[in-house]
């Protein structure tokens, strides 16, 4: 096979089985560009196939969002929400696209933007219309029409066969200067548990230098952050240009990174240590919504955001 971002056929294996099932799962890093990835890559059938039913009951055990995933996803949608506020986007129309159970779509449109959303996982995309009355349609990236002021994929390019598709598309549909705001997870960090790393469910696995790169024909990065996730805050270009690739030193860092990572970074570096602590705090906290509405808590959350 060839490599998702260049095109090489040089791959070094980084990874052979699925963190979650223990079954085979061959991840490799190409050796051109660094960008790690499945191989081979799944189908497109396979893929539509395993997120309009399946993905949504292996990663969250249900049909439908539980209280505590309305809590947790409020929390993240608030933040995702000051980012882009704090890099100076705070109002126009706005797409969201893998909307899940439509708590970012909903919480942004009571923040000013004009939020409409799409998600592929039919018992979500039903709930977020059902509970917040939000515009969230059932369908997929391909499916969408239309130009929008911003655009958000917050975990989502990580699960298709081609990033470089998918910006292409995304540009055709931004407005004029419109921003894009995508969210992955960050190969790089020091936060994930190294037994907790490659799953059946992501195709891609980004640094910042190859995600840049994924863009860089249609995007300009305008902001960056690395906490945790990989956020990255794009531009989109007056007309495309070539796609530039990482340079030799961006390959060789992840390389090294990769090697780099490991228990003793993670438990300590990454805090993860604290991790059993985190979570029972979290049951807590979570333990006092269970029987609230999603509405409810994610009202709730919102006052309290704007309070604090």
């Amino acid at each position: 096979m060839q490599c998702a971002l260049c095109q090489s056929d040089n791959f070094e294996m980084v990874s052979k089985d699925d963190a979650k099932s223990s079954m085979e799962l061959i991840v490799s890093l190409c050796e051109k560009c660094g960008l790690i990835q499945q191989t081979p890559i799944p189908t497109d059938e396979e893929l539509r196939e395993y997120y309009s039913k399946d993905y949504r009951v292996d990663y969250k055990q249900s049909y439908s969002p539980k209280p505590k995933h309305v809590l947790r996803a409020s929390r993240t949608a608030m933040q995702r929400i000051n980012f882009l506020t704090d890099s100076g986007v705070s109002t126009g129309t706005l797409l969201d696209i893998g909307a899940g159970g439509g708590e970012f779509t909903y919480l942004s449109g009571k923040a000013g933007f004009e939020s409409r959303g799409i998600e592929p996982n039919i018992g979500y995309s039903e709930y977020a219309r059902n509970e917040y009355n939000c515009n969230i349609e059932t369908g997929e990236l391909d499916d969408i029409e239309g130009k929008y002021d911003v655009v958000t994929i917050f975990h989502v390019l990580e699960h298709l066969p081609s990033p470089i598709e998918a910006f292409k598309k995304l540009y055709q549909l931004m407005a004029e200067k419109g921003t894009l705001l995508v969210e992955v997870p960050w190969i790089e960090t020091n936060d994930a548990s190294p037994h907790s790393t490659y799953f059946k469910a992501h195709i891609s696995y980004f640094s910042v230098a190859t995600l840049s790169s994924c863009a860089s024909q249609y995007f300009d990065v305008i902001n960056v952050d690395t906490s945790s996730n990989l956020k990255m805050l794009f531009k989109a270009k007056k007309t495309p240009l070539a796609l530039e690739y990482p340079n030799a030193p961006s390959v060789n860092a992840v390389k090294l990174r990769i090697k780099q990572k490991g228990w003793v970074e993670y438990l300590f570096n990454g805090k993860g240590i604290l991790k059993p602590l985190r979570k029972l705090a979290q049951m807590v906290i979570e333990n006092r919504v269970r029987n609230l509405t999603g509405k409810e808590i994610v009202d709730n959350y919102f006052l309290k955001s704007n309070i604090n």
